[in-house]
């Protein structure tokens, strides 16, 4: 914009204006401004895309760390199960031995 702006004001210092330069001029701003229309448009877009990629980021973490809790969950059940699988078969034994004596 400030090199387009520049030429104007070049062109306008000029004693004997081009004729048509002025409008080449507007038209190239006008299509300059068009250009910086659509990119604003995609920074807002990208902005929204990476806003929405933050929140998700956050449910993969929530749910990152209830998986981690389950996990958790799971080996204490694991441990307490063996524990008492291993107490029966010992039960069992000494039953076992009780009607053999």
């Amino acid at each position: 914009f400030r090199e387009l702006i520049e030429i104007l004001a070049i062109s306008r210092n000029q004693k004997l204006p081009q004729p048509g330069e002025e409008s080449q001029i507007l038209e190239m701003l006008i299509q300059r401004d068009g250009e910086f229309q659509e990119l604003m448009k995609l920074a807002v877009d990208q902005g929204k895309i990476h806003h929405e990629m933050q929140l998700l980021e956050k449910v993969v973490e929530k749910r990152d760390n209830d998986i981690q809790q389950l996990q958790k969950q799971l080996k204490e059940a694991e441990h307490i199960l063996a524990t008492a699988v291993y107490q029966a078969k010992e039960k069992l034994k000494s039953i076992e031995k009780a009607r053999k004596g």
